[in-house]
């Protein structure tokens, strides 16, 4: 009875497996289609993005480590532990006061000052998600690599949306192309694989 559940098991790691392959291939042109996107807005600095994303890592590395605290502050807005690796709780609040406090008070905000915490944020929140899913053996690894990877293209949304109080970032557009280019590559995949 027990070697009949390791093999279920194992099958199950398998079909997860197959799963996130599938499923990389969307997340890599998803990804590609959202840099295109944000490089299409003269106003929206992709190198501010990028260093945002370089500064999280050096402070969480080199300076303190900020996933238990992230970790306390998620659990206080969200109860539930799926929700809170979904839903980045400081890049919703973020944009929430971007949107709405310089409307209240007439005041101007920096949009680059907007974009760096926004790219500093979703970073801890995919570094959060990524130290959350972690496990010790091949079959949490694949675990790890399938749900990583869904809440990976779920977070690149929301990031967008969060964009899209500053800039014009068409999320239309990125997932419709992410799919398309998705679709072409996993066929480009399967045709390698199974090519004569």
């Amino acid at each position: 009875m027990e070697e009949k559940g390791l093999k279920n098991n194992y099958l199950f790691t398998l079909v997860k497996f197959i799963l996130f392959l599938l499923i990389f291939c969307f997340l890599a042109s998803f990804s590609k289609q959202f840099l295109e996107e944000m490089r299409a807005d003269r106003a929206l600095k992709v190198d501010i993005v990028l260093y945002s994303v370089l500064a999280c890592f050096v402070f969480n590395t080199l300076v303190v480590d900020l996933n238990n605290f992230y970790k306390n502050v998620q659990k206080f807005f969200f109860h539930s532990s799926f929700i809170s690796m979904v839903v980045p709780s400081f890049l919703i609040l973020l944009g929430i006061g971007y949107f709405l406090i310089p409307r209240v008070f007439d005041l101007d905000f920096d949009r680059d000052f907007f974009l760096f915490l926004g790219g500093f944020v979703i970073t801890s929140h995919i570094v959060f998600v990524a130290r959350e899913n972690k496990g010790t053996n091949f079959m949490d690894f694949i675990n790890y690599l399938f749900i990583f990877s869904i809440l990976y293209i779920v977070n690149l949304i929301l990031f967008g949306l969060y964009l899209n109080v500053a800039f014009k970032i068409d999320l239309g557009k990125v997932i419709v192309n992410g799919f398309i280019d998705g679709a072409v590559l996993i066929k480009n995949l399967f045709s390698q694989i199974f090519q004569r």
